[in-house]
């Protein structure tokens, strides 16, 4: 079964791995860029961070990157240019972290 980007506007499909997301790459990359930006500026203003936005960018995210990582987008350059920035930003968010305390506004 096809399934289409939940974002209005957009008609692209969704890749396997990111069928929980709903979205297309571009907007996941969006997504992940925008979350980190965000948890980012409230550390840097030590003000806490909602736990389940931390949780959805420490675990979900890059599970659905590993998956997208396998070869299921179809070797497009582009496509494999956006995992790897990914990657990156998550792998930069992670080093950030742990490098900087931040208070986790807990879920309930």
């Amino acid at each position: 079964m096809n399934r289409h980007c939940q974002i209005d506007g957009c008609n692209r499909e969704v890749p396997p791995a990111l069928a929980r997301e709903r979205v297309c790459l571009d907007h996941f990359f969006s997504m992940v860029v925008a979350r980190t930006d965000a948890v980012r500026a409230l550390c840097l203003n030590a003000e806490p961070i909602d736990e389940a936005t931390l949780d959805w960018l420490l675990s979900d995210a890059p599970h659905a990157v590993q998956a997208l990582s396998s070869g299921e987008l179809g070797g497009e350059a582009r496509n494999d240019e956006r995992v790897l920035e990914l990657l990156l930003c998550l792998s930069n968010l992670r080093n950030y972290i742990s490098h900087h305390s931040l208070q986790v506004k807990r879920s309930t």
